[in-house]
C-alpha cells in the first residue's frame, strides 16, 4: 500500500509541475490550459556577474518576495553579465570550458528561490557585454561568435548542462539566447550569420532538453523581426535555415525612448502594427518609471489593450536610472486588479 501511495505522490507531483509550465498557445501563452500574462520585471544582476562569484542567496530571496507581493509573476536574469569570469569560462581560441560548481550550486538555488515565491525565470545566456571594446575577454568571446566548433562548445558546455538540470523546474519559463544580440552586427562589427546560427544552436538544445521556451531579446526593438522594416531573422525559415528545424518561441522586443521616432512604442503600436505576428510578443525590457509620454501603468494599460502579452520593466532594484519596483508597482498592481486570473492562473 506504501509503494501505491508513494507513486500516487510522485504521479501528482509531476502533474502539478507539468500544469504550472508556461506554454505557447498560438499569440498566446499558457499554464495549464489558461492564459496567463507576463507581468514582470528584469532582475539582471544584484553583483555583476553573481553567480559563480558573490551570488548572496539572502538577497535574492527579499527580492523575488518582494516581486511575489506585488503581483510580479516573472523577472528576467542575466546569469553571465560579460564573461569575464569562469562562469561560463573561455579559452584564448574561443572554445567555451564548462562554467565551476560555484555558478550551478548558486544557480540551483535561484531556481529553487523562484519556485518557492513562485516567480517564472527567464535566463539571458550571454550579452553583446562579452565582446565590448575593454572586457577582458572580448577577444575570446568574438572567437566564439565567429568559428562553428566554437559555437557548438557553447551549447554542449554550457546550454545544454542548464537545459538538461533545470528541466523539470516548472518555474523554468524561458532562455532568452543573449542580451540584445543584435549589437553584435549593429555596433560590434560581427557577422548577422554568426549570431543567427549561434540563437539557432541554442534553440534547439533548449527544445530537445527541457521544456523551456526560448527567445532572443532585441536592443532594436522590431528593426530585425518585421518584413515592414528589415524583415524577420528570427523567423522559423531563417533560424532552420541554419539549424534545422531551430526556432524561437515568442518575439521578446526592447523599448526605450530613443527606439520611438524610428519603430514607435509597444504602448501605442500592436505587434501586428509592427509587423509582429504569428507568435506571442512581448516587451522585455522598458523604462520602470514609464516611456513614450505615458506613465508606467498607462504603458501597462495599453501595453495589455494592443495585445502584447507581457511587460518586464527595467529593473526590479534600480540598477540604473531606469528605476525599479518601487515606480514600477502601479503597473502590475492594476493588471492585477483588472486581470487577476491573467497574472495567477488557476
Amino acid at each position: 500500500m506504501k509503494a501505491l501511495v508513494s507513486v500516487a505522490m510522485i504521479a501528482a507531483a509531476i502533474g502539478s509541475a507539468s500544469a504550472q509550465r508556461i506554454s505557447v498557445s498560438g499569440t498566446h501563452f499558457q499554464v495549464n490550459g489558461q492564459p496567463i500574462w507576463i507581468s514582470g520585471a528584469n532582475t539582471p544582476w544584484q553583483h555583476w556577474n553573481d553567480f559563480g562569484g558573490n551570488f548572496d542567496a539572502s538577497w535574492w530571496s527579499s527580492q523575488f518576495r518582494s516581486m511575489h507581493q506585488h503581483h510580479v509573476n516573472a523577472t528576467r536574469v542575466w546569469i553571465s553579465c560579460s564573461g569575464e569570469n569562469s562562469s561560463p569560462g573561455i579559452l584564448s581560441d574561443g572554445t567555451v570550458t564548462a562554467p565551476t560548481a560555484k555558478f550551478w550550486t548558486d544557480l540551483d538555488r535561484l531556481f529553487q528561490i523562484a519556485q518557492s515565491e513562485h516567480i517564472y525565470l527567464m535566463l539571458a545566456l550571454i550579452s553583446f557585454d562579452h565582446t565590448k571594446a575593454g572586457n577582458k575577454n572580448a577577444a575570446a568571446w568574438r572567437k566564439m561568435q565567429q568559428s562553428a566548433s566554437n559555437r557548438a562548445s557553447f551549447v554542449s558546455q554550457y546550454v545544454t548542462p542548464l537545459a538538461k538540470r533545470y528541466a523539470k523546474n516548472p518555474y523554468f519559463f524561458a532562455v532568452d539566447v543573449g542580451n540584445e544580440l543584435d549589437w553584435h552586427w549593429d555596433n560590434q562589427g560581427l557577422k548577422q550569420a554568426d549570431s543567427l546560427d549561434l540563437i539557432a544552436r541554442v534553440a534547439n538544445a533548449v527544445h530537445q532538453n527541457s521544456q523551456a521556451l526560448v527567445c532572443q531579446g532585441m536592443g532594436t526593438a522590431a528593426k530585425y523581426l518585421s518584413a515592414k522594416y528589415n524583415g524577420n531573422c528570427l523567423s522559423d525559415a531563417s533560424l532552420s535555415s541554419k539549424q534545422t528545424g531551430a526556432h524561437v518561441d515568442f518575439y521578446n522586443i526592447h523599448y526605450y525612448d530613443w527606439v520611438r521616432q524610428w519603430f514607435s512604442s509597444p504602448f501605442e503600436q500592436s505587434p501586428e502594427q509592427m509587423g509582429l505576428t504569428g507568435k506571442p510578443a512581448l516587451v522585455g525590457e522598458a523604462p520602470a518609471k514609464g516611456g513614450a509620454g505615458q506613465t508606467i501603468e498607462a504603458n501597462y494599460r495599453n501595453a495589455f489593450a494592443k495585445g502584447w502579452q507581457g511587460f518586464m520593466p527595467w529593473t526590479s532594484n534600480g540598477v540604473d536610472g531606469n528605476g525599479s519596483l518601487n515606480d514600477f508597482a502601479p503597473g502590475p498592481e492594476w493588471m492585477y486588479r483588472s486581470h487577476r486570473r491573467l497574472v495567477e492562473p488557476k
